[in-house]
């Protein structure tokens, strides 16, 4: 049998001992948090379910409302905000002549050249920032879904090849107290099985305990009373980090923003917009004369000040060079993990192998053990020695199936695959 087929062979034989999430298993703690198995629940409605409750989705909601704050903006037929101009001039404090002036008028600032342009770009890039942003979140929840039901299949696992073994001991400890009924063992065996059953009793309590942690953990993550029962996922055919990984779509998006507002901040002169002030001006010379009326029109253009704007050019481009590295290192950070991931999945194949291979000689070495015991070859102590060897090779045995299944999720998760 070559070695592909032995491993899925493995897989099969050893997830027999799978989930069992609703089962009515006797309990020896009070403490019980229940989670159905739903068979027609399926990996991808719990992270659908997971993200719209997931507490960033607040900050998903603020960048949304941002991108259309910006594209009010930019929408805008003025540059920032009108004013209203109003300037009395009289000369009663000085010679008091009755000299009279009123002037008037409603300043409306103006987009510069290029400005209103580079002000849609944000908000633009804030929109899809927005959009990229709540694709990585999602991602980082599938994650999460992910590491929290494999981490409750590998207990859940733990804990029936604990019951398993547990009745193994029951029944080897009713086989001791018949044979010392009869005369044909020493009280100290039975003493020695009874110890031994406790030893199993309290491994399986343990495990039980951890099997409440590991539902609590998925409940509390993903507010759900019900789990899949069925969550594997073929390995991606992806070998490499792309650029439509959400997580670096996202730190692209955020790159791309921070650009975009280095322009519009060179462009903005900081706040400095040109004006138009369109109003009246009425005014005497002295008491007794008519007053002259006129149209009072203001043009208003900044120029020069780059000394002045520098530093909010430069803070803007600083901010770019942040984001630019945090781009950098998430890059770094995404290829360790996928060679970790890749390394991963080979272990996991020769050594879900050599386990399978390493449970059969175990078995047959128990097998052959308890015949031995039975005839009264060997003593208890060896047996048990013995038993415990071969319990440990199915309990890794059955585990490595689990860590090659859930090692394919994360990996599927590194290269930025969604269930």
């Amino acid at each position: 049998m070559s070695a592909p087929i032995r491993v899925a062979a493995l897989i099969g034989l050893c997830c027999l001992f799978g989930p069992v999430f609703a089962a009515e298993d006797l309990r020896y703690v009070d403490h019980y948090d229940e989670l159905r198995s739903d068979p027609k629940l399926s990996l991808q409605q719990v992270v659908d379910a997971t993200f719209q409750q997931y507490p960033q989705g607040a900050v998903i909601a603020a960048l949304q409302d941002e991108a259309q704050a910006l594209h009010r903006r930019s929408d805008s037929l003025v540059a920032g905000y009108p004013m209203v101009y109003l300037q009395w001039i009289n000369d009663a404090p000085f010679n008091d002549r009755g000299r009279n002036e009123i002037q008037t008028g409603y300043q409306i600032p103006v987009w510069m050249w290029g400005q209103r342009a580079a002000s849609r770009n944000v908000a633009g890039e804030a929109e899809k920032g927005a959009r990229r942003f709540a694709d990585a979140v999602k991602h980082e929840v599938a994650g999460l879904v992910r590491e929290t039901l494999w981490n409750l299949a590998l207990v859940e696992n733990r804990h029936e090849l604990a019951r398993k073994v547990y009745e193994v001991s029951e029944q080897t400890l009713h086989a001791v107290t018949r044979r010392v009924e009869l005369g044909d063992l020493a009280r100290t065996d039975q003493l020695m099985a009874e110890s031994d059953l406790l030893d199993k009793k309290n491994l399986l309590v343990l495990a039980e305990a951890e099997v409440m942690h590991a539902r609590k953990a998925y409940q509390n993550l993903t507010r759900m009373e019900r789990a899949p029962a069925v969550y594997d996922e073929h390995k991606s055919p992806l070998h490499e980090i792309a650029e439509q990984h959400p997580a670096v779509a996202a730190a692209n998006a955020v790159v791309e923003r921070a650009q975009a507002e280095v322009e519009f901040t060179r462009l903005s002169k900081q706040g400095n917009q040109p004006s138009i002030l369109i109003g009246s001006q009425h005014d005497r010379g002295a008491r007794g004369e008519g007053y002259d009326n006129g149209t009072n029109l203001v043009v208003q253009i900044p120029f020069g000040g780059e000394a002045w704007n520098a530093p909010q050019v430069a803070g803007a481009s600083l901010t770019l060079n942040q984001k630019i590295a945090d781009r950098g290192t998430l890059l770094r950070q995404l290829e360790k993990a996928l060679h970790e991931a890749q390394h991963n999945l080979e272990v996991d194949e020769k050594a879900l192998e050599l386990a399978g291979r390493r449970r059969e000689i175990a078995e047959t070495h128990l097998r052959m053990s308890k015949l031995a015991f039975e005839a009264g070859e060997i003593p208890l102590i060896d047996y048990l020695k013995i038993q415990a060897n071969a319990q440990a090779a199915i309990r890794d045995a059955a585990e490595r199936a689990i860590l090659l299944k859930r090692d394919t999720a994360f990996y599927n998760q590194v290269v930025g695959v969604m269930p």
